[in-house]
């Protein structure tokens, strides 16, 4: 630190006479309004760094000083020159060493103003070289105080004759200072809860892009059930534009009266035994899942409840494909004992017919009147059930055969013949349109022709003929059965389609699942459309299926045609 000629001094008053004074009271009421003006000029900026500017430009103009110097205190009581000026060269560049730190010492000591009119005449200092360097007259200093904390000190001199400063002056000197200090506090004040205000605005910010950026749905509800807070996704899974606060969230319509009403009592139970839950349901074709969590609030009362809604769709997906796995892994492992068993029984059965046909031949016994048909169809049926032993190993994704060029409406006739002769499912469908059970047939002759396996196909097509016919046996009104084949856009299409009634909503999304059956009673296996899903596949189909309910189904698969001029 500097030299301070003030360092010794042990006699700094406030009570020595000005060699100098303003005459009257002209002078004083000179310096009020002055005075007033300044500390208007200095509110109307109330930021921290502008106060402090004008308050040190004020102190001089004020006083008639020639420098100028504000400190400032911290919480820990250490200070640090925040102004420091010069009237006719400006800043000051070297407060520390320009400045008296035994007077700024006093007045924040002691919180009391200082005024030294005669800086020489007052002490015995005359010979110290600092004085003579520094050639200081006149000093004030006054502390800033607000609302009983100190702030800091302001200090001002002047190198001119002595007296410069006088009592009056110190009082204007004192008011000044101490408005000053009550602006600075103030624009403190405002500082700090803009600072809050904008820590607030960005904690806020950043909690809605959290909250607005994870997957989950999130709502917050009162104690009266209205929505205080709820997230972009919440309003995305509940099917609503935008869930308003305010809203009660029985009335926000996007739930059913069901789901709603489970909500609302498993709420109750969270609320009453904080009882955890993840109930399942189901939204705009997706399947969610509910649970709810406390939400405290230090500075308020009362219950807050809060909602999180997750979408679990590709988690029912994937759990229903790893079921449907493990089912057809077990389908496997039976199918292939079954395949055994069937192949034993079945060979002799093959040689029997062969052998009975020809030990009629030999006997010279005619075969006609059908006879010779019924040893056909005994063997075309064997020749069958081998190639459906010989699939079962495959049961659930079967062996890709041989594929060769199939007539598709061609392959549609003989399968309903055979049905018709044998399994009797369609002898009580008729052609005659007054009959009860109607089978159309519109069969497309010019049908290019598709590659595939045609036991699958004739497999596929008795499932789809199955299903049908029984929807329709089911109805004591009847109904009509309709197959057809055709060409669209080089592909050619194979719909089957009933007025049987139509497959339950609620069934339909299970409809293609291993040994789901609605037939369990009357020996149904549920294994016909996962066959029929798993042909199609390997063919290369697109298998749809559209369903009203109490209207009835239509079952459609798309083959690609095979390349060659149509007939």
């Amino acid at each position: 630190m500097s030299d301070d000629f003030f360092d010794d001094l042990d006699d700094i008053t406030s009570g020595a006479e000005p060699e100098g004074t303003q005459e009257g009271a002209g002078g004083e009421e000179l310096g009020l309004t002055k005075l007033a003006s300044l500390v208007e000029d200095l509110n109307r900026d109330l930021s921290t760094s502008t106060i402090l500017d004008r308050a040190m430009s004020a102190a001089i103009e004020l006083t008639g000083a020639e420098r100028g110097f504000l400190v400032l205190v911290n919480e820990r009581g250490e200070w640090s020159f925040e102004v420091a000026r010069n009237m006719e060269s400006g800043e000051i560049a070297n407060a520390e060493k320009a400045a008296s730190h035994t007077v700024l010492r006093r007045v924040l000591e002691g919180h009391e103003p200082i005024l030294i009119n005669d800086v020489v005449g007052a002490s015995d200092l005359t010979q110290q070289q600092s004085i003579a360097k520094m050639q200081v007259r006149s000093v004030m200093g006054a502390p800033l105080v607000a609302k009983g904390k100190l702030l800091g000190a302001a200090y001002v001199d002047t190198s001119r004759l002595a007296g410069v400063f006088d009592q009056a002056s110190l009082v204007l000197f004192e008011s000044f200072v101490q408005l000053a200090a009550v602006a600075l506090e103030n624009a403190r004040l405002i500082e700090a809860e803009q600072a809050s205000k904008a820590r607030y605005r960005d904690l806020q910010e950043y909690l809605n892009t959290v909250l607005s950026s994870q997957p989950h749905g999130i709502i917050i509800l009162d104690d009266a059930m209205h929505i205080e807070y709820a997230n972009p996704q919440a309003s995305a899974l509940m099917g609503c534009s935008h869930l308003a606060p305010g809203t009660q969230i029985g009335a926000c319509g996007s739930l059913s009266e069901e789901t709603m009403l489970s909500m609302l009592a498993d709420m109750h139970a969270f609320m009453e035994e904080d009882e955890v839950c993840h109930t399942v349901f189901e939204q705009c074709g997706r399947t969610l899942t509910y649970s709810f969590f406390h939400v405290f609030r230090a500075l308020e009362s009362g219950v807050r409840i809060g909602v999180i809604l997750e979408d679990i769709t590709a988690r029912k997906q994937l759990e229903r494909k790893l079921v449907e796995s493990e089912k057809r892994s077990t389908i496997n492992q039976l199918a292939s004992g079954i395949a055994h068993e069937i192949n034993n029984s079945l060979q002799p059965v093959k040689g029997r017919v062969e052998l009975l046909g020809m030990r009629l031949k030999r006997a010279n016994v005619s075969l006609e009147g059908g006879i010779d048909k019924d040893l056909e169809t005994i063997a075309a049926l064997s020749g069958r059930i081998e190639k459906i032993a010989k699939n079962l190993r495959h049961l659930t994704k079967p062996a890709k055969s041989e594929f060769e060029p199939v007539d598709l409406s061609r392959l549609v006739r003989s399968t309903v013949e055979l049905m018709d002769s044998t399994t009797g499912k369609l002898k009580n469908f008729s052609p005659d349109p007054g009959s009860i059970y109607r089978l159309e047939l519109s069969l497309d002759d010019t049908c290019p022709r598709v590659m595939g396996d045609a036991h699958g196909l004739e497999s596929a097509i008795i499932n789809m003929l199955l299903n049908s016919s029984y929807a329709i046996l089911d109805r004591e009104d009847g109904g009509t059965l309709t197959l057809s084949t055709q060409w669209v856009d080089g592909k050619v299409q194979l719909v089957v389609e009933d007025t049987g009634g139509g497959i339950p909503p609620e069934i339909l999304p299970h409809i293609f699942e291993p040994y789901f059956t609605t037939r369990p009673e009357s020996g149904g296996t549920g294994l016909g459309m996962c066959i029929l899903q798993n042909i199609a596949e390997i063919h290369n189909a697109k298998l749809d299926l559209h369903s009203e309910w109490g209207v009835g189904t239509r079952v459609t698969l798309t083959f690609p045609a095979i390349k060659e001029t149509r007939g």
